[in-house]
């Protein structure tokens, strides 16, 4: 017996609670560069953090909504989505590193812990995402006996 499946959340809504899952330890780097340096260095950190969470989920969402709607070309996508957020992201901390806020080293080094911070978040809460979300493999059929997937005692009556 099978138990009653369950409805699965929207991709939007799963990625969504990973986002602000991952986004809870960047507020926690925000308020330490805050107390340690100033609010220049929060800025930074948020800055990091709010970028590398927008492309994250704008990737992820992506990539599982047209895993929902075409599963041949899943592969496809979460290729190509990975390499624009490769690219994505490599353009912002080259521009980052050339604006004049930024400039400073100690700048530079509270970016890269937002950004840190919300990536190692966002991965713990992938794989935790994926443990809990009930995906089922296949569909199996309404009725055993309509289907001909009876056991032999079904079809013939005896054992």
């Amino acid at each position: 017996m099978t138990t009653p499946s369950q409805r699965r959340p929207s991709p939007v809504v799963i990625h969504g609670a990973v986002a602000i899952a991952a986004l809870v330890p960047a507020s926690l780097v925000v308020a330490i560069a805050g107390l340690a340096e100033g609010a220049d260095a929060a800025l930074a950190v948020a800055a990091g953090a709010g970028v590398v969470a927008i492309v994250l989920l704008f990737g992820s969402t992506t990539v599982d909504l047209v895993a929902g709607a075409m599963p041949s070309a899943s592969l496809l996508v979460a290729m190509m989505t990975y390499g624009l957020q490769l690219a994505v992201l490599t353009a912002f901390l080259v521009s980052a590193s050339a604006a004049p806020f930024f400039a400073p080293a100690a700048q530079r080094r509270w970016l890269f812990a937002g950004l840190g911070a919300v990536l190692l978040a966002w991965m713990v809460g992938q794989v935790v995402a994926a443990m809990k979300v009930r995906i089922p493999v296949y569909e199996l059929p309404e009725s055993g006996a309509e289907s001909g997937s009876g056991t032999a005692m079904d079809r013939t009556g005896s054992a």
